[in-house]
């Protein structure tokens, strides 16, 4: 990697311009470079040639990995795709990234953590949204002690749309929970995400809440995942498509000194064409000496990929290793459980 890190993108999609976004995000970074994309669609791979007419694009995985140029492998296909993929790539002596979710069970983020083991070789999980900016402001606010020790979390996106579940222009598959895991899998594993990397502690136990309403699609309606960590922190999430009425919030913290709302707005919200997120907005923080507004930080998602080139040149920690990412998907799967239980279950990785 003396020239730099050779940076190849699996999935180029047909909608969202994902790929696109991932080759930006690494073109930013100026110790990564993008040598080659991957499609299966011969439609979706001459779409990465017409917008990337300098790199090596292939419809043959096995012919990519090929590439003596290639040092890194991003994933960016459909969630139940993610450990094979990996593991090829893994095996091939590849650096690997999947996009969030890692997968869809426990046992394959296992499974690939094991093939990164062999191989020798990083696995890292693009939860690019730590890296939005009232994130961002959020964490740091706790990590500087502004509202004590957070004992409440509520990360909530509600409301109703007639066809949320049924699937996003030229990708169904969102809607099938055979394909995508399911609708927490989507927003929620971000929500997951942040809760986690936000309470240091252990989890203890996990309850699930899925209300399935509507006919047509295998996806839920509305999600809810209630963790509670062996410090006493308890955080709620909660996702619907059904609420007719929804929260007038994002975050709702509650600290022992105070507390933090956030309406969500200013934040990243959807996808888009561009290189960093939109700046501006702020979250209400309390405390005993009174309200006020704290304004949100920069939201940048290239972030991940300087901090992961960071990390195989220098010797940094991984953005969101893979163990990092199989906790997420231990909540989710250990909500489902419990929703099937009817009791709380405990995650089989805390």
């Amino acid at each position: 990697m003396a020239e730099g890190i050779g940076c190849a993108i699996v999935g180029y999609g047909p909608v969202f311009d994902w790929g696109w976004m991932h080759a930006r995000w690494m073109r930013a970074v100026p110790d990564m470079r993008v040598v080659a994309i991957c499609d299966r669609s011969p439609e979706c791979a001459a779409k990465a040639k017409r917008d990337f007419p300098e790199v090596e694009v292939y419809t043959d995985l096995d012919q990519m990995l090929q590439g003596p140029d290639i040092d890194l492998v991003s994933i960016v296909t459909p969630h139940n795709t993610h450990t094979s993929l990996a593991v090829r790539c893994l095996d091939a002596g590849k650096h690997t990234v999947v996009e969030k979710p890692m997968c869809i069970t426990v046992a394959e983020a296992t499974e690939m953590i094991q093939a990164a083991e062999r191989a020798r070789r990083t696995l890292a999980v693009f939860h690019n949204r730590r890296h939005d900016g009232n994130v961002r402001a959020i964490r740091h606010a706790i990590s500087q002690g502004l509202i004590g020790d957070v004992f409440h979390i509520e990360v909530t996106a509600m409301g109703y749309s007639a066809d949320f579940n049924y699937g996003r222009p030229g990708e169904p598959w969102r809607a099938r929970k055979e394909v995508s895991g399911g609708a927490l899998h989507d927003w929620g594993a971000h929500a997951i995400d942040w809760v986690l990397s936000m309470v240091p502690a252990p989890m203890a136990q996990v309850t699930g809440f899925f209300h399935k309403l509507r006919q047509g699609i295998s996806n839920e309606d509305q999600t809810r995942a209630i963790v509670r960590f062996e410090n006493g922190c308890v955080a709620e999430i909660l996702q619907s498509s059904v609420a007719y009425l929804g929260r007038p919030y994002l975050w709702y913290i509650l600290g022992t000194e105070g507390a933090i709302v956030d309406s969500g707005h200013g934040a990243i919200e959807g996808y888009c064409r561009e290189l960093n997120g939109p700046s501006g907005g702020s979250f209400r923080l309390r405390t005993a000496e009174g309200e006020r507004e704290v304004p949100y930080s920069e939201s940048d998602w290239a972030t991940y990929y300087g901090d992961l080139a960071d990390h195989l040149l220098r010797g940094g920690p991984v953005p969101v290793s893979g163990e990092d990412g199989r906790r997420v998907i231990a909540v989710l799967e250990t909500a489902e459980r419990s929703a099937r239980s009817g009791r709380s279950e405990e995650p089989p990785y805390r």
